[in-house]
């Protein structure tokens, strides 16, 4: 990510037609979702431990169980300007050890050049910024876009498989 008080930034959704994958599971021990979700993306997307951020979490007791739910944004940084950025979703249900949960995601590539300084901002280095990106850079996004699209499918994959195991 880029540290500047004002940046251009290019957002691409992973999936240009499917903005968020979901998935739901409905069986034993729900709750082990949030762990392994977790695991996941540091194994899969190698998110570092810092670039986690959970936004929101919550568990509750209710008469007829507990409900639990949390939203985390995780980044992996690819290079000076590109990131991988990943909103994750897990809202489920779990009374007597059975339950259901729902795991929601976005896995985003996005590119951020900073416009901080007057060079920055002029019209000539964004003739320049435009001219590298278009003939250099944008090879080097497009095979981001191919690793983004082989660990969203891994992540998956073994995401699939753990629903599996836990049936």
């Amino acid at each position: 990510m880029v540290w500047a008080s004002a940046k251009l930034t290019i957002w691409d959704y992973i999936y240009r037609d499917i903005k968020t994958m979901s998935f739901e599971y409905k069986g034993k021990s729900p709750e082990l979702l949030y762990k392994k979700v977790k695991e996941l993306l540091e194994v899969v997307y190698g998110i570092q431990p810092g670039g986690f951020q959970e936004k929101t979490y919550s568990i509750s007791k209710t008469d007829t169980g507990e409900e639990f739910e949390a939203e985390w944004e995780a980044i992996r940084q690819l290079d000076e300007f590109s990131y991988f950025k990943i909103d994750i979703t897990i809202k489920g249900f779990s009374s007597g050890g059975v339950g259901k949960v729902k795991i929601t995601y976005r896995p985003v590539l996005m590119t951020e050049y900073p416009q901080d300084t007057y060079w920055q901002q002029s019209i000539f280095y964004e003739i320049l910024r435009r001219f590298w990106h278009a003939i250099f850079y944008k090879k080097k996004r497009n095979e981001y876009f191919e690793l983004g699209r082989e660990l969203t499918e891994k992540f998956e994959r073994e995401l699939k498989g753990y629903m599996e195991q836990l049936k």
